[in-house]
């Protein structure tokens, strides 16, 4: 089910009012079905690979805390790993494995080819994977206690508002909160119905509405020349800030109208006045993700400035890679870490935090809209056509452009960074709060006449699905 459907607006509601109707346990209950329709809605099939996990980790949480040794518990958490992983390569990775042996076997003349599987990789399969893997680490770590009840977890994985796309919660934030029982607040579920409809106009205005550029520029960039190559990665740079994003206010918002609290995993990212900034404000729970069970198990930066960038870019990779099983993705991990790394290396005083914040911000936004070419770009080709682009003609294939498609996209990078800019000195929903009646509900009228009319009502998945 998509949060910009139909069906969203119909279910939502329906789950909110027998929510609060019902004792704490059937409340459980009902977001454990809720959780399984929203998500069976697109495959139901895929929902015993789901349940499959959940059992797998319950148990293997609840062995690891029993077990008497050390060396007990990493039995218990290797299998856990390895089986969460195993689900997740068979189905998203294995195959990329498979192309890659093909093309190996084929440049070095081998009659040898095996076929590619037949399979669709479930929905959101990364972040409930990446999810269940934090409890069961956390326990073996000692941070977490084994939950004991298994509604009580199999609703920690399941929880429909976060449960296809993130933020990717940890235990500690996110289980207490489902044994507590919470009342209706008006206060609360108002501030909830701000952020669905946030997260709904950043969706389905800022990045559905310049879609249309970049599906043109990215499905024959040999045409293009400098400018449209530059407004194209613009475009997917707000795209994917407005999509993802949007995603996680809608979350957020559903969550806190069941006064179940969601970590912000947007913070302003391109408010960033350098690239090793932009990682602690974008995506903020798959940063964190990374940091916490991949680059500090590797050493962090305990071990020396060499092993340090080099676990800094084994992180990055590794993110890369979790986006999306190409090449691309790895190159655009890699990317990350790069820059990364040798901001790392210029001395204190000449890095980018120390520019004046406007010329800051132009660098990451820079920085970062070049290496959307490999997050977007289908195959390698693509990617080499892109980059070529920048050596054309500047105005090569302008002309190709609808200018009301080209207009809407500067429109809507103008308010983007005003509205944050807006939002930053005071959040937009306390402005509008604290406007007289008349007025506030004016303005209330006129968001809903400009998201009728300037929304995209395509019904267009979220990015972050495929991951």
């Amino acid at each position: 089910m998509l949060f910009n459907s139909f069906e969203f607006l119909i279910f939502m509601p329906l789950v909110c009012a027998a929510y609060f109707m019902l004792g704490q346990r059937n409340r459980l209950w009902l977001l454990l079905v809720s959780s399984s329709i929203f998500y069976g809605f697109f495959m139901p099939k895929y929902l015993l690979i789901l349940y499959a996990i959940i059992l797998i980790d319950y148990f293997a949480g609840r062995m690891i805390q029993a077990a008497g040794t050390t060396e007990k518990k990493k039995w218990y958490l290797a299998l856990s790993v390895l089986s969460n992983l195993s689900i997740l390569f068979f189905f998203k990775y294995s195959n990329f494995l498979i192309e890659n042996i093909n093309a190996l076997a084929k440049s070095l003349h081998w009659n040898y080819s095996i076929q590619a599987l037949e399979i669709i990789l479930p929905i959101g399969l990364s972040f409930h994977t990446f999810q269940s893997l934090s409890y069961v680490i956390d326990v073996y770590r000692g941070k977490w206690t084994a939950e004991k009840n298994l509604l009580v977890y199999s609703v920690y994985v399941m929880y429909f508002p976060q449960l296809v796309a993130g933020p990717i919660e940890r235990p500690a934030n996110m289980i207490p909160q489902l044994w507590r029982k919470n009342e209706f607040d008006y206060e609360r579920v108002v501030s909830g119905l701000y952020l669905i409809a946030q997260g709904l106009f950043k969706k389905c205005i800022l990045s559905d509405g310049v879609a249309l550029l970049i599906n043109g520029v990215f499905e024959a960039p040999s045409r293009f020349g400098g400018l449209v190559i530059f407004l194209a990665c613009s475009a997917l740079a707000l795209r994917c800030y407005g999509d993802f994003s949007g995603y996680s206010d809608i979350a957020r918002g559903s969550g806190k109208i069941l006064g179940i609290e969601v970590m912000v995993n947007f913070d302003k990212p391109f408010f960033a006045t350098s690239m090793t900034e932009f990682w602690k404000r974008w995506h903020i729970s798959l940063s964190s993700w990374f940091r916490d069970y991949v680059y500090i198990p590797l050493g962090g930066s305990k071990h020396g400035a060499f092993r340090t960038r080099l676990n800094l870019m084994i992180t990055f990779v590794l993110s890369g890679f979790w986006h999306g099983p190409s090449w691309q993705f790895i190159l655009w991990g890699a990317t990350q870490g790069g820059y990364v790394i040798l901001e790392g290396l210029v001395p204190t005083k000449y890095r980018s935090e120390n520019w004046p914040k406007w010329l800051g911000r132009v660098y990451v936004f820079l920085a970062m809209m070049i290496t959307w070419i490999f997050f977007r770009s289908e195959t390698m080709e693509c990617v080499a056509d892109m980059f070529k682009g920048f050596f054309r003609p500047f105005l090569m294939g302008f002309d190709l452009l609808r200018r009301d498609v080209v207009y809407e996209f500067v429109v809507l990078l103008v308010a983007m960074y005003f509205f944050e800019w807006w939002d930053e000195k005071k959040p937009f929903w306390k402005r509008v709060r604290s406007l007289p009646g008349l007025l506030r509900w004016g303005l209330y009228f006129l968001i809903l006449i400009v998201f009728l009319f300037g929304a995209h009502f395509s019904g267009e998945q979220f990015i972050y699905f495929q991951f």
